[in-house]
């Protein structure tokens, strides 16, 4: 198996020059999208359909993440007080109906993440609390200004959802991208068959001079095990999902030298947990909610989950193995990661019993195609003598449920497109002002730390405070944390541009991806 050791490792050299033709294949498994608007996607179903077609502010370089590289913006600069950004865009950039791009239509963009009109859902507003105001002096100048510092500003600013918008679109339609997908992206939209196909072609129009190689992409609507017969007959390029090792030695026996596997050592920002509704006695006992995490192994539960997902890697709410995380041996110490299970579910029923709950039964919500985790999930719970019921629904109804409040708990994956806590963390946000909030909690001694992180600039400082929120969170319980993702992959050898990876979300446009073998 050809192992790509990191991103740099692709870059295009002599052997291995980008090629301009052909059509890329995909495999999507996580459900049709029940929107085509960024602002209100909160799974990467949907982005990796509408990604391809439009453009960002900023993104994130694979090369050099977490940092972060320009896409309309050329240029940037910071004010020494850490107030003002203030960008160059590039200028002749095109929107696919052929009109003009310009900082108003970025300005408008933001203004509409941050500030959502009515009948606007915007996920993400609470990470861009701190724009006091965007302005647009001219077509190719945009200038954010902060009402306080935040270390992590250009990463939100270049986080994958901020899809920049025709503001003459939004105009006479504020809701037109949840149902129309124009932008300026490197490929147009073609066609949408739900249950089966995502089409975009070429956008020749595109701002990036020589972008993008390919003449097109398919994003194919099929389930996990679809989309491995995919990659074993070659109908596909490469998974998305994390496989398993039993899944990684099918393909690579059909496939040969035609696969490479990337991934082995990699775990990205993608998690899983559980997320408890803090609105629904008696979950609103924190010593309920804190005996359910006790009631988890998470330990062994991770031997059980790598033979069915690669989202298996224990952690706490900080990705294990960046610098402001805790070791193993620190975060055994935290409510939920100890190692001695039946001291911790003793714990869980005494717990239970100083709250008056007895007999206690809830309903998980759960997405279908990560069953594993509710079975698990439940049979953890049954050793304190909770019983649950497993729902489990499709990607529309799952999303439609983490908005309506209709259960007890329900399987969430937070912001994933980058490692900062202040990305990761900000699902526990107050949920008045935050309604990807699926705890639905309003605990302001959350709010207080989480600014308080966001704003420190030492790294060690720092670090004291994101472990001092994480122990806090932990304790609360708002969320039961399950397993972070190991993204083990394949991708076929005739791919370019592309290898390990430490995001799913990088080169979602597939802008500057090549097939060798061309058109």
């Amino acid at each position: 198996m050809a192992l790509f050791a990191s991103a740099a490792a692709v870059a295009a050299t002599p052997a291995d020059k980008p090629v301009r033709g052909g059509t890329i294949v995909v495999p999507v498994h996580f459900g049709e999208p029940a929107t085509f608007d960024c602002a209100a996607a909160n799974t990467p179903g949907v982005l990796l359909r509408v990604a391809p077609h439009y453009s960002l502010l900023m993104r994130a370089d694979a090369d050099t993440y977490p940092a972060v590289k320009g896409d309309l913006a050329k240029s940037w600069t910071v004010s020494p007080d850490g107030l003002t950004y203030e960008f160059k865009l590039h200028e002749n950039v095109k929107f696919h109906d052929g009109t003009a791009l310009t900082s108003k239509d970025v300005k408008v963009s933001f203004d509409r993440l941050r500030n959502p009109p009515p009948g606007v859902v915007s996920l993400r507003k609470a990470m861009f609390e701190d724009i006091a105001s965007i302005d647009a002096p001219d077509a190719s100048t945009l200038i954010i200004r902060l009402s306080a510092p935040n270390a992590a500003m250009l990463q939100l600013l270049a986080m994958p959802y901020a899809c920049v918008y025709s503001a003459a679109l939004l105009a006479s339609d504020p809701s037109y991208p949840g149902k129309r997908v124009m932008g300026s992206g490197p490929f147009k939209f073609t066609r949408y068959v739900p249950g089966q196909e995502w089409v975009g072609e070429r956008f020749d129009g595109y701002f990036k001079a020589g972008q993008p190689y390919l003449d097109g992409f398919r994003a194919l609507s099929v389930t996990p095990a679809a989309a491995i017969n995919g990659l074993m007959t070659g109908q596909v390029h490469y998974s998305l999902r994390s496989l398993t090792q039993s899944e990684l030695d099918r393909i690579v026996a059909a496939r040969g030298d035609k696969a490479k596997v990337v991934g082995l050592q990699t775990t990205t920002p993608v998690r899983m947990w559980a997320s408890v509704n803090t609105s629904r006695p008696p979950l609103d006992d924190a010593r309920v909610r804190r005996a359910l995490t006790l009631a988890v192994d998470r330990w062994s539960g991770a031997q059980a989950m790598a033979k069915m997902t690669g989202v298996k890697v224990v952690g706490g709410l900080v990705r294990p193995g960046l610098t402001l995380a805790r070791s193993t041996a620190e975060l055994e110490t935290q409510v939920g990661f100890g190692r001695d299970i039946e001291a911790a579910r003793k714990e869980a029923r005494r717990l239970l019993a100083e709250a008056g709950v007895k007999d206690l039964k809830l309903t998980f919500v759960n997405a279908q195609n990560y069953t594993y985790f509710g079975v698990f999930l439940a049979d953890q719970l049954r050793q304190i003598g909770v019983t649950v019921n497993h729902h489990v629904v499709d990607g529309p109804q799952h999303q439609a449920t983490k908005r309506s409040g209709e259960y007890d708990m329900i399987l969430d994956n937070p912001p994933e497109y980058l490692d900062d806590p202040t990305v990761q963390l900000t699902s526990f946000m107050p949920y008045k002002d935050n309604p990807s909030n699926t705890s639905r909690a309003n605990d302001d001694k959350v709010d207080a730390m989480y600014q308080a992180q966001k704003r420190e600039m030492d790294p060690a400082k720092r670090r004291a405070l994101v472990l001092e929120l994480e122990t806090y969170l932990l304790e609360q319980a708002y969320a039961l944390p399950l397993y972070w993702q190991n993204w083990t992959r394949v991708i076929s050898s005739d791919v370019g541009g592309i290898g390990d990876m430490p995001s799913n979300f990088l080169k979602m446009d597939l802008a500057d991806i090549w097939l060798k073998s061309g058109g």
